[in-house]
C-alpha cells in the first residue's frame, strides 16, 4: 500500500470505529505521522518499511511505541478483511512489554467521604466496602465469605479467606469499628451457616453477584464525586500499610500475593513517611 492509499483508507477506518472521541483523534495523528514518513522516504506500507520507521523513531517511549503499533495492528486488520494489502505488515513487529502500572491508591480521607454517602439502611453495602478497605480483600474474596469463616473472639478477632489457587489464609481483624459492625450484622443475619453477605430479591437471599455490587460502588463513588475503583480499595489498604512502615513480607501474607513481586509494586511509599523515617534512624544512631 503507497502512502496516498494509506492516508485516504485511513479516514475509512477512523470512520467506522466505534471508539471514544478521544482514542480516533490518537489513532488519527498516528497514522498521520506514518504517512507523512513514509511520503517522505517514499516507500509503500509494507513489513520493511514499518520496522524501519520504528528504527527511526527509537528515542519512543516503550507506551508511545506500544500505542502506535496498536494502531497500526488494528488498521492493517481492517484492510486485510478489504483486501487493501496482501499480508500484514506488522506481524513481524516486536511487540513491547510495558511494566504493570504502579497501584494507585486513595487518602482515607476520600474513601471516608464515598462511605459517608452510603445510606444507613444499606448497612450490607457499609459493611462490605468498609470490610474490603481495612483488610485489602479482594472483592471476590469478600463475596465468598461464609459466617463459620468469622471468629470473633475479643482479642483475636480473625477470618479465613479462600483466594486464588485456592489458598487459605487468615487476615487480622484489627480495626475495633469494623469488629463491631461485623458483630450486628451477624446479629441481624440470625444465622450461623452460609455466606455472610447475600442478595435480597424478592425476599429470597442469595449470592450477592460482582455486577451487582459494582453496580452499587460506582453510584456511591459518583454521589460523593470520588474517582475510586472497587479494587483500589485493596490498593489503598496496601498503601496505608506500607506508609505505616509495615513489611512488605507481611503485606505479601495479608493480601495473599504468591509473588513478592507482586507486593514490590506497592513500595512507593510517600515522601513524608520517608522523611519520617529517615529522621527516626537519624535519631538512634
Amino acid at each position: 500500500m503507497d502512502a496516498a492509499t494509506l492516508q485516504t483508507q485511513s479516514e475509512h477506518f477512523l470512520g467506522e470505529l466505534t471508539r471514544s472521541t478521544h482514542t480516533v483523534r490518537a489513532y488519527r495523528a498516528d497514522l498521520l505521522h506514518l504517512t507523512a514518513w513514509l511520503q517522505e522516504q517514499q516507500q509503500d506500507l509494507d513489513g520493511e518499511h514499518l520496522g524501519q520507521y520504528f528504527a527511526a523513531h527509537s528515542h519512543w517511549a516503550p507506551a508511545t511505541r506500544s500505542r502506535k503499533q496498536t494502531t497500526f495492528e488494528r488498521f492493517c486488520r481492517w484492510a486485510l478483511q478489504r483486501d487493501l494489502l496482501n499480508r500484514d505488515p506488522t506481524l513481524h513487529l516486536e511487540r513491547q512489554r510495558l511494566p504493570p502500572p504502579h497501584p494507585r491508591g486513595l487518602r482515607r480521607a476520600d474513601i471516608e467521604r464515598i462511605f459517608a454517602v452510603i445510606p444507613q439502611e444499606q448497612a450490607r453495602d457499609a459493611l462490605l466496602f468498609r470490610l474490603v478497605f481495612e483488610t485489602g480483600l479482594r472483592i471476590g474474596e469478600a463475596l465468598n465469605i461464609h459466617v463459620e469463616d468469622l471468629d470473633l473472639t475479643k482479642g483475636d478477632e480473625h477470618l479465613t479467606v479462600l483466594g486464588k489457587g485456592d489458598r487459605r489464609r487468615t487476615v487480622l481483624l484489627d480495626d475495633p469499628k469494623l469488629v463491631n459492625t461485623l458483630r450486628r450484622h451477624l446479629r441481624a443475619l440470625g444465622y450461623t451457616h452460609g455466606l455472610l453477605f447475600q442478595a435480597t430479591k424478592n425476599g429470597r437471599g442469595g449470592p450477592l453477584r460482582y455486577q451487582s455490587v459494582q453496580s452499587r460502588w460506582q453510584r456511591y463513588t459518583a454521589r460523593a464525586g470520588v474517582a475510586c475503583t472497587l479494587h483500589q480499595l485493596r490498593h489503598s489498604h496496601a498503601t496505608e500499610l506500607v506508609n505505616g512502615g509495615v513489611s512488605l513480607a507481611t503485606i505479601r501474607k495479608r493480601l495473599g500475593h504468591q509473588h513478592i513481586q507482586s507486593t514490590l509494586r506497592y513500595a512507593e511509599v510517600s515522601d513524608a513517611t520517608a522523611d519520617a523515617e529517615v529522621r527516626q534512624w537519624r535519631r538512634r544512631k
